[in-house]
């Protein structure tokens, strides 16, 4: 009978992949969870750094098998391999917020104007935890917002603020924001609404065609001097909420408009509940919204 030596089984290659697979889910149902609003952030932050923590143990048992199957010529290299790969879908992406964290500043409260940012029309609603929570809104935050994203500054258009804000509301419908509140839209939404009801008329008495029913009917000319003119209004604040794509971190964002003579001046706000850094999150959001809006109105954007 051919000698067929005899391979020992490698526990730690074993272990890898059993610990690897519940790494993995765990990492993968505590983001569905939070996805579908049941978990809290940080609840769910914590199940994700647990996850990591295993993952990191993984590695280890992994690579111990690896070592025992190329000395030993033991049974395992598939479990290790397994083991190895779900480790490192936990800690890629765990890895990539870690970098995040570490280079970019500790701030939540991102804003285009560091002076005087917009106040927020329905603050925030936050939730104690066991993640530390400041004041994004002091001198010391603002500064490293100036240091990190300097190109995160307001907008500055050629046109009224009407025009603006129909820009605005397109880019709002494009990212499915929801609105919270507002102040002086409504307004500038009745003049825009009968300004269509208008330029509809106009387009139907323009046909040709003659209809008894508007016939015109002689009134007395009105005294147009005399009646005072509606103030059109020059200024409008809307407060949205938001969730990023794939996390599904809650944001709020606040976009002022202000008409100045002849051109309307646009500032944003941008914040998320939780913790103390946003990982960039807020000052990427306000940087597509203005290229989109900036998109949406070329030819009219100034500094």
């Amino acid at each position: 009978m051919p000698f067929r030596p005899h391979r020992p089984q490698s526990i730690a290659a074993s272990w890898s992949r059993r610990l690897g697979r519940f790494a993995l889910l765990l990492a993968l149902m505590a983001l569905a969870l939070h996805r579908a609003g049941i978990l809290v952030l940080p609840n769910a932050v914590a199940a994700i750094l647990l996850a990591s923590v295993l993952a990191i143990f993984v590695l280890g048992l992994s690579m111990i098998g690896f070592f025992m199957l190329w000395h030993v010529g033991a049974k395992g290299g598939h479990a290790s391999f397994s083991g190895l790969v779900m480790a490192l879908l936990v800690l890629i992406p765990v890895g990539i917020a870690a970098s995040r964290y570490v280079l970019l500043p500790t701030i939540h409260d991102v804003s285009t104007d560091i002076v005087d940012a917009p106040e927020w029309l329905e603050p925030p609603v936050i939730t104690a935890s066991w993640m530390r929570r400041s004041d994004g809104g002091d001198p010391a935050a603002r500064d490293l917002q100036i240091m990190a994203y300097p190109q995160v500054t307001g907008r500055r258009y050629e046109g009224a603020i009407d025009r603006v804000l129909l820009a605005v509301r397109a880019v709002v419908e494009e990212n499915k924001w929801t609105q919270v509140a507002n102040v002086g839209v409504e307004a500038l939404v009745d003049g825009l609404e009968r300004t269509t009801e208008q330029a509809g008329e106009s387009e139907v008495t323009s046909s040709g065609e003659v209809d008894p029913a508007r016939a015109p009917i002689p009134l007395p000319r009105p005294d147009i001097e005399n009646q005072p003119l509606a103030a059109q209004p020059t200024f409008a604040l809307v407060q949205y909420a938001t969730k990023t794509l794939i996390l599904g971190i809650p944001q709020d964002v606040l976009i002022q408009l202000v008409e100045e003579e002849e051109t309307t001046f646009v500032d944003m706000r941008a914040a998320t509940r939780d913790g103390d850094h946003d990982l960039g999150l807020n000052a990427e959001l306000l940087k597509d919204f203005l290229r989109d809006l900036d998109i949406r109105l070329l030819g009219i954007a100034g500094g």
